[in-house]
């Protein structure tokens, strides 16, 4: 068997992925198991390959490990594609978040909705597919594991343009279990859900005690009511607020939810800090200027420093610290991919909590070839989703079908080259600027973004 991790230079995913490999008693079972490397930078898949060797080494486990910077070469005789790539993501995410907002849009985060993360989903596109299409020739049966942004506008455009199999993962529903499990008082593992809709738009609509079979949502209000209202404010007060509104409780948190309704911003103290810089000594995306500093304050990690403390790291701080081996430090990232692969290898039937694919009828009231995230269950024959008992409530089904219209319109874009269609998306958003601040807004994240984005035009 041979898994090749595209974008193997990723801190997170790529290492996640590699610790959940070394750990795996069932793929050391597996006659001949190759693991190959790929990123378009050498030097990254070099560091990678290094702290992967090292890992292999002090585990003793039999895979073989390779590297490349060919995508074909990558993709020769794999059997499952885990891919996570992005490039220059700081950069480019904060013009994303800033450029709309100076438009009018009162967007936040700008990474999965709002007008941002369409042109995020339009630079990722064109490499997305490229990898799908190289798929297509080399290893046509081979999984497609995504944990690439915009997840589930990526995912659609690969599962309606390509004949590849494809599934994206995410842990946003398990961070939502958490948040349950603080309100609760009960330890997560302790609590059942069902749970759906969009990737970082979605809800529980049953939980329960494991032990029990107990329904936990009566408790649940009973404890959100008394909770104290400011806790945690920017990563819990949005979905307190929904959980009211729709009367089930959303996940991921405040950040992602927000980024798909008009009033977020509400409920985001921290908003103006996403991408902290001084507009009047800073010229942003200027050439050999710094990227803006990245402050994601519901980590809590960022704004309790003394005055005179460092208060970011940069990616290269990041990466020194991920990439300095320690075999007691190895332990499994809780992430669905390697568990997908043993279930598939083994034919071992899991439900796994979250995976985004077609929706071919799991979630009423939602167009069968959307992506959509709910559970799914994973064996021999592949992944399928785990039809929703529970209906959506209306006005949920209606702000996911809205972002149904917007990733058709993407692919449109994308396909026809068209700024039109971009536009046409970007109106329909419910964190759409005015029709002249969003005509002005392409041409100018165009221009900006030309190096990375597709050509488009007026037509």
């Amino acid at each position: 068997m041979k898994i090749a991790l595209i974008g193997a230079g990723s801190v997170s995913f790529a290492l996640g992925a590699l610790n959940d490999i070394v750990l795996s008693e069932k793929l050391k079972k597996v006659g001949h198991l190759e693991v190959t490397l790929m990123d378009i930078e050498q030097e990254n898949v070099n560091r990678t390959y290094h702290y992967a060797s090292e890992m292999f080494s002090a585990f003793s486990h039999p895979g073989e490990l390779s590297r490349t910077t060919d995508l074909e070469e990558a993709l020769t005789h794999a059997d499952f594609v885990i891919v996570a790539i992005e490039a220059n993501r700081y950069f480019y995410w904060s013009q994303d978040f800033h450029i709309p907002r100076r438009f009018g849009s009162k967007q936040i985060y700008g990474e999965n909705g709002g007008p941002g993360s369409m042109f995020h989903t339009l630079r990722n596109l064109g490499p997305m597919l490229h990898i799908a299409r190289t798929m297509e020739k080399i290893c046509p049966e081979a999984w497609f594991i995504n944990y690439t942004n915009p997840e589930a506008k990526l995912v659609e455009a690969i599962s309606k343009l390509t004949s590849i199999k494809v599934v994206g993962l995410c842990h946003g529903l398990d961070m939502g279990i958490d948040q349950l499990s603080s309100f609760l008082d009960i330890p997560a593992s302790s609590i059942g859900v069902e749970g759906g809709g969009l990737n970082h738009f979605g809800f529980f609509t049953k939980i329960w005690d494991k032990e029990t079979g107990e329904d936990l949502y009566p408790l649940f209000h009973e404890k959100e009511k008394t909770a104290n209202r400011l806790a945690h404010f920017d990563h819990y007060a949005l979905s307190r607020t929904m959980y009211r509104t729709y009367g089930y409780y959303p996940y991921p948190g405040t950040n992602h939810c927000g980024e798909y309704v008009s009033y977020a911003e509400d409920f985001y103290a921290g908003l103006s800090l996403q991408f902290r810089y001084d507009p009047i000594r800073e010229k942003l995306w200027q050439s050999g200027s710094a990227v803006p500093e990245f402050v994601y304050c519901a980590s809590g990690t960022s704004l309790d420093k003394g005055l005179f403390d460092d208060t970011t790291k940069t990616q290269e701080d990041w990466a020194a610290q991920a990439y300095t081996f320690d075999k007691h430090n190895v332990s499994k990232s809780n992430e669905y991919a390697i568990p997908i692969i043993e279930a598939i290898c083994f034919d071992e039937e899991i439900q796994i909590n979250a995976a985004n694919m077609p929706n071919k009828g799991a979630i009423k009231g939602l167009p069968d070839d959307m992506v959509v995230e709910t559970q799914a269950i994973v064996n021999g024959n592949g992944i399928s989703l785990k039809p929703m008992e529970i209906e959506l409530p209306t006005a949920i089904l209606g702000t996911i079908n809205i972002q149904g219209s917007i990733h058709k319109l993407l692919l449109e874009a994308y396909v026809e080259q068209s700024k039109t269609k971009l536009l046409q998306a970007i109106l329909l958003d419910p964190q759409a600027p005015s029709y002249y601040q969003a005509c002005a807004m392409i041409d100018e994240m165009c221009d900006l973004q030309k190096d990375i984005l597709p050509e488009l035009e007026w037509k």
